[in-house]
């Protein structure tokens, strides 16, 4: 795609298998495609439906620097009496959401590493910041009484998926048998809508496609609208990856099809809120309807991704243009 370049020195040692840093943001480097070919590089799930959110990250950036405004107020009191250190403070406060995002997203990854190393039955090293959202994590596997040990409930864990027929790619952080033995399940009493009625939840038993989200504000009650689109696009892709190390970040020489599988059927689909307080296991409606409205996104995406507008600049008026030619 033209203007988009790699940032491999922006990689991060709990990015996801075969992702890879952009200037336009996550992308996804299929194995199976020549490193030469421009398909290789698929957009991420999150990154295009970054594109629907947008209007929302303006409100989120306010909030986040208005907390940190407050909890600065005697230094900004005293910035606002000189005007070299006022630039200076407001220069500094500009850039405080993308700080705050930047240590949400880190703790996030952490505990989805910790949470993969459970899946697996894997040592990880003990993190005191993330360690009461990995209590919340068992809890839930403790009540919906998965099975850890290994070939028997955890499927899959942070698993790269493909859609190769549309141009798109995700992680899927769990794929898990859950047995529910009733079809549906009542709503947990304390988050009962009052605004809408409060029907039974379909909960079939089978294979669920299962995303973690992490949060120190939030409710464990707390969903989104990209939510039911994540899980539709990840439901909806083609094939997943099982690659070895030497193919795993962006090597395609060793790449074959016996590193690759058919993304199987899913009863259902579903976020789970970790909280440092518990959690909260929602399932989503994530059908081919939302699949179809995360299919709408891909082209807006692209488009606003392939943009170069940099040598676009107010142009001379024709009047100028006339008085050089006259002279």
């Amino acid at each position: 795609m033209s203007g988009l370049i790699l940032r491999e020195d922006q990689r991060d040692d709990y990015d996801p298998q075969h992702a890879v840093p952009t200037n336009k943001g996550r992308y996804y480097s299929d194995p199976a495609c020549d490193p030469d070919d421009p398909n290789r590089l698929l957009i991420s799930v999150t990154n295009a439906i970054d594109q629907h959110m947008i209007e929302a990250l303006a409100p989120a950036a306010a909030r986040d620097t208005a907390i940190w405004l407050m909890d600065n107020l005697p230094a900004a009191m005293r910035a606002a009496a000189d005007p070299d250190d006022l630039e200076a403070f407001i220069k500094e406060a500009k850039g405080q959401y993308r700080l705050q995002w930047d240590k949400k997203a880190d703790l996030g990854s952490r505990v989805h590493a910790i949470a993969e190393a459970i899946n697996l039955g894997a040592p990880y090293i003990h993190d005191e910041e993330a360690e009461p959202f990995v209590d919340s994590y068992r809890e839930f596997l403790t009540d919906f009484h998965v099975d850890m040990r290994p070939g028997r409930d955890i499927v899959a864990a942070e698993c790269t998926v493909i859609n190769r027929t549309i141009g798109y790619a995700g992680t899927s952080d769990i794929w898990a048998k859950l047995r529910f033995g009733r079809p549906t399940s009542p709503i947990v009493p304390k988050f009962r809508p009052r605004a809408v009625a409060a029907d039974l939840i379909p909960t079939p038993d089978g294979l669920w496609l299962i995303d973690i989200k992490t949060s120190l504000t939030k409710a464990a009650s707390s969903v989104y609208d990209d939510y039911v689109m994540q899980l539709a696009a990840l439901r909806h892709a083609e094939v997943a990856l099982v690659c070895p190390p030497e193919c795993r970040y962006g090597d395609t020489a060793g790449h074959d099809s016996s590193h690759e599988f058919e993304v199987p059927e899913f009863a259902g689909t579903a976020i789970l809120n970790l909280r440092t307080n518990g959690y909260g296991f929602i399932p989503l409606p994530a059908d081919a309807t939302a699949f179809e409205a995360f299919r709408g996104l891909l082209p807006l995406a692209h488009y606003v991704h392939g943009l170069e507008l940099r040598g676009y600049k107010p142009i001379q008026p024709p009047t100028n243009t006339a008085r050089r030619d006259a002279a």
